[in-house]
């Protein structure tokens, strides 16, 4: 069934608003030291909105711009165990209801990733960028995103965990 135009340019709304989503700002605000994000325990049951993440797929000694364009790949292939471990449970979360008070039937991680891609797929997205780095230290990044096919931009909150970088929900849009 082939969507009609206005169909077609809301669902490019709530894909555009995912990508969106990563790539912007930290938060306006003092941070309380409680956004660090946390990987699934493997003796914690599992939420039902969030699929057990493996651990994330960035290799040791890899740069934000890397972990990011790794995220990216991950996420258009779709590759969804992979870009899901790569963002914090509180950025999936904040997606997730993003996208679901835009009608979008998402229920978890891995559905998102997945309809998303299909979506860039469908309208021919380009998922080329331009990554500007903000500032980097051992443990946290901020990378300014520009997606070249011009439709947003933004800053990505990166931090640490472990030898991976995890996109946090400090990332927020700055242009559309």
């Amino acid at each position: 069934m082939e969507l009609a135009l206005g169909d077609r340019l809301a669902a490019a709304s709530c894909g555009l608003l995912l990508i969106a989503s990563l790539t912007g700002c930290a938060a306006a605000g003092e941070s309380d030291g409680n956004d660090v994000p946390t990987q699934p325990s493997s003796s914690a049951p599992a939420e039902p909105s969030t699929p057990a993440a493996p651990e994330p797929s960035t290799e040791p000694g890899q740069t934000a711009e890397e972990a990011f364009l790794a995220w990216l790949a991950a996420s258009r292939e779709p590759d969804a165990q992979a870009a899901c471990a790569s963002l914090s449970d509180g950025l999936v979360e904040r997606m997730l209801t993003e996208m679901q008070a835009s009608g979008m039937p998402v229920s978890d991680c891995t559905t998102m990733i997945t309809t998303t891609a299909e979506l860039y797929a469908a309208l021919g997205q380009s998922a080329e960028v331009e990554i500007d780095s903000i500032a980097e230290t051992e443990n946290t990044a901020e990378l300014f995103v520009t997606y070249t096919g011009g439709s947003s931009c933004g800053r990505v909150a990166l931090e640490r965990v472990g030898t991976d970088w995890i996109i946090t929900e400090n990332s927020e849009e700055v242009c559309a």
